[in-house]
Parts: structure tokens; C-alpha cells; sequence
């Protein structure tokens, strides 16, 4: 530790626990998810939850589309739906997005990264929060919940405590239990994910954390972007 900052692997952490070793990832390039605090001048670190709110455990339902939703299929260009993201953005509030399967959910995150770079030039910070429409939750069919405010912190993810690399064959409870430890001792994390599965597994584990943050009273939040890693 060298400058301050906690560097550890997932492989670490998840040993720690006891639940063996996880796979590292491998590829050209990736995807920075960055869990925060929800709420605002959440800072990365997680936040008390609002009262009144609605439990994450009891909004599960396969069956309901919300408000200004976007279904969203493997095939779909990312840069499309971006693009819808980003007018729904402008003349009010962000879209739903709903979706099946990995394919689908790396479609939507990289959407939304997209999205996100580009409305950080017209001074907006987008971030969401994956939500599951069914009772396994390890099952990918999940809603992203995007929302937007005024840009209050650098458009940066320098300074993060904890790096974890999620990899195709991590597990995803025991990488939920990871974020949701570090979230606990105030820390802030980035998830390196490479690849569909990967990128699945990390957004299956945010929302499982999620639900294991609940019991505490706190949420969180993710900012997605891209980030060039060297092909090994």
C-alpha cells in the first residue's frame, strides 16, 4: 500500500472470506463499474437510505414496465440506445432500462456509458441502479434504474479505495458480499469487468449487494465507463 490506497484483488477478498479463489479476467478491453453511495454527495461511500422509500426486497415483478422504459435486446447498437437515453435526459426525466439475458445487460450498460460521457459535457452525472424483476437472483433479468443530476464531483474514477476484477467465472453472492463489506467500512470500489459474462456478473452482484446493504439502511449506486487495459 503504497500511497495510502487498499489495492487488493477479488481473489483476495473472496479467499479472505472463505469462499475460495475467483478467476481473474482477461481481454483488450473493459468496463469500470463504480459503485457508490446513493444520494446525493454520496462520494462513493454508502449513504443512509430516505424514509418512505420502498424496500428493494418487495419491488420484485417480472411482469411491470415502468414509465418511459426501454426494452433493450442483445443485438441492439449501444450507441442507439445511448442516444435515446440522452434525449430523454435533456427534456426530462431518464428512461428504464429493461432487460434479458447477458447479452442484453452488457448492451445496456455500455448504453448508458455512453450516455453518460456524452451528458457529462452538458455538465450531467448519469448513473443507475440495477434492480432484479425475479425472485433468483442470480437470473439476468434486470431493470436499470438511470438517474441523472448536476454534475458535483470530477468525471474521474481516481481515488477509488478497492479495485475488484469480476471475472466470467466469478461468483456472484460472494462478490455481492465483497462490495457489500467495503461499502461498510466506507470504502469506495471499482468493479473491472471484460467481457459479457463478466459484465452480467458484476451487475447480478451490485444488485445482490444492494439487498444485502438494505438490512443496514444503506444503497448504492453505480457509474459505468469504459477504460483501455493492455491485451495480455
Amino acid at each position: 500500500m503504497a500511497d495510502g490506497r487498499l489495492n487488493a484483488s477479488l481473489d483476495e477478498l473472496i479467499e479472505a472470506q472463505g469462499y475460495g479463489r475467483a478467476p481473474r479476467a482477461s481481454g483488450p478491453s473493459s468496463q469500470r463499474v463504480q459503485p457508490y453511495g446513493g444520494g446525493r454527495g454520496g462520494g462513493g461511500r454508502g449513504l443512509p437510505r430516505q424514509g418512505g422509500v420502498t424496500r428493494i426486497s418487495e419491488t420484485l415483478d417480472d411482469t411491470a414496465t415502468p414509465q418511459n422504459a426501454i426494452k433493450v435486446g442483445g443485438t441492439q447498437d449501444a450507441k442507439d440506445i445511448a442516444h435515446r437515453i440522452c434525449e430523454s435526459c435533456r427534456v426530462g426525466e431518464p428512461p428504464a432500462l429493461l432487460t434479458i439475458g447477458g447479452q442484453s445487460i452488457n448492451q445496456a450498460v455500455k448504453a448508458i456509458a455512453i450516455a453518460r460521457a456524452d451528458l457529462s459535457k452538458e455538465g450531467l452525472q448519469l448513473s443507475f441502479q440495477p434492480a432484479f424483476r425475479h425472485t433468483d437472483r442470480t437470473k439476468p433479468l434486470i431493470a436499470f434504474y438511470v438517474a441523472k443530476e448536476r454534475s458535483q464531483r470530477p468525471h474521474s474514477t481516481q481515488g477509488d479505495d478497492v479495485t475488484l476484477t469480476v471475472a466470467s467465472g466469478s461468483k456472484i453472492v460472494p462478490v455481492a458480499g465483497a462490495i457489500a463489506g467495503k461499502i461498510r467500512e466506507n470504502l469506495k470500489i471499482s468493479l473491472m469487468a471484460i467481457g459479457v459474462d463478466a459484465v452480467t456478473n458484476a451487475v447480478l452482484a451490485v444488485g445482490n449487494a444492494r439487498l444485502f446493504l438494505e438490512q443496514d439502511n444503506y444503497d448504492i449506486r453505480v457509474e459505468p465507463e469504459f477504460e483501455k487495459v493492455e491485451k495480455n
